[in-house]
């Protein structure tokens, strides 16, 4: 469905949505890549990630974007062969994150960590609906 960049006072925070929680998290991939200020890449990184419920999955998704990026010095551009699935007491996500590499001169928004301050990850209205505020 989209995403949007949301104002905040001192860090950066956002909203996805998406009909279904695996397009909320590509959105919410997207909005991190827009303020991180990445471009179109091309190096996959495959993911997986278990987590209690759909906030600590939300939390747990940035911060392993977070640790990509800071450990392999690539930029996050956007995720593909996206899955998420919902165990008995837990979610499971599956992805290829798509990167490309951090070279000299890119003017790239160091992002530190999420937070779980007005972190939502609700089902409301028919669609799912993402905010997280990305401490910079």
């Amino acid at each position: 469905m989209g995403y949007e960049i949301l104002e905040h006072t001192a860090d950066e925070k956002f909203r996805a949505t998406g009909q279904s929680l695996e397009e909320a998290f590509k959105e919410a991939t997207k909005a991190f890549s827009e303020i991180t200020k990445a471009d179109k890449g091309k190096v996959k990184h495959n993911i997986k990630i278990q987590s209690e419920n759909t906030e600590a999955l939300l939390f747990d998704y940035l911060d392993k974007l977070i640790f990509l990026q800071d450990t392999e010095g690539v930029a996050v551009s956007h995720t593909e062969n996206l899955n998420i699935e919902e165990k008995q007491h837990s979610y499971k996500i599956k992805a290829d994150i798509i990167t490309e590499p951090i070279t000299p001169g890119m003017k790239l928004t160091d992002i530190k960590a999420p937070t779980y301050n007005e972190m939502k990850a609700t089902y409301e209205d028919g669609k799912w609906i993402l905010e997280a505020v990305l401490d910079i």
